[in-house]
């Protein structure tokens, strides 16, 4: 399953740095921590509107079919499986760019802050603590799933 057209994938702008960050480090590409923080926010049952902060991140043509059939089982799920509400992919995304971002401020919350070398700074600290990271990340998401 993929979307029909390319579009441009936005994060919240303040994430940028972070989403830099992540990519090979904790995830292969910035499409996998998009991922993660949607079914982080999905899971939480919060959106968070990106409003005029959305920046593009990525292209949706790297988003891979298995993290496309969940992003339409997400909408689908929430709107009591109306077929319609897959209809238009642009706005499909633009439903999931709200669980990302608010994924996103979860997984701030709970794990990442201890990974930021100074407080109000959202750049991850590249030092031996930054190896742990990925493990971390994996045991947070197990943790979330269970």
């Amino acid at each position: 399953m993929k979307m029909s057209g390319d579009v441009r994938v936005k994060t919240d702008v303040k994430h940028k740095e972070l989403y830099n960050d992540m990519k090979n480090l904790a995830v292969g590409d910035m499409h996998e921590l998009f991922f993660i923080c949607a079914c982080i926010g999905y899971l939480a049952g919060e959106q968070k509107a990106l409003g005029t902060k959305g920046d593009d991140r990525f292209w949706s043509k790297t988003i891979t079919p298995e993290e496309y059939t969940c992003y339409y089982a997400m909408i689908l799920d929430r709107t009591d499986i109306d077929l319609m509400a897959i209809q238009d992919d642009k706005v499909v995304m633009q439903e999931i760019e709200k669980y990302a971002n608010a994924g996103m401020q979860i997984l701030i919350d709970d794990l990442l802050v201890d990974y930021f070398p100074q407080k109000n700074t959202l750049k991850i600290e590249k030092s031996q603590v930054s190896r742990e990271l990925p493990k971390a990340l994996l045991g947070y998401i197990f943790e979330k799933i269970q």
